[in-house]
């Protein structure tokens, strides 16, 4: 494709450039006015072959537009998967964390509560000997 626009592109060059010499060379001469006329069907094709140039230049740029911006939609939802992923291995390291500083505390709870359980009974054989 690249060799494609390539060439296209030198076409396109060379039908600007041919053009323009042309025209200079017969901007002041009459004669060379009414000979175009005369070949009016060569000015014609010509002119059809630039538009036709012009054309598949636009084309070429749209279809690469397109291509881009795929290559960017791919690229965003690549992403948006990554930092999805990203955040779950977040989340499960914050929830393994809390849910071992929750046993933690439920644990420290529980012997606290064993120990007043343990105190209370204390107290209750302490009052019970009074």
């Amino acid at each position: 494709m690249k060799t494609f626009k390539t060439v296209l592109f030198v076409a396109l060059l060379i039908f600007h450039i041919a053009t323009v010499v042309i025209i200079s060379i017969g901007k002041n001469d009459l004669n060379f006015l009414f000979d175009l006329f005369k070949q009016m069907d060569l000015v014609q094709y010509s002119s059809i072959g630039g538009l036709i140039l012009f054309l598949i230049v636009i084309f070429l740029f749209q279809q690469q537009e397109k291509s881009k911006a795929k290559l960017i939609e791919n690229h965003e939802n690549e992403i948006n998967q990554i930092k999805a992923k990203l955040y779950d291995k977040r989340e499960s390291e914050v929830k393994s964390a809390s849910t071992s500083t929750t046993e933690d505390v439920e644990k420290a709870k529980d012997n606290k509560k064993e120990d007043s359980d343990s105190d209370s009974t204390k107290t209750d054989d302490l009052n019970s000997q009074s």
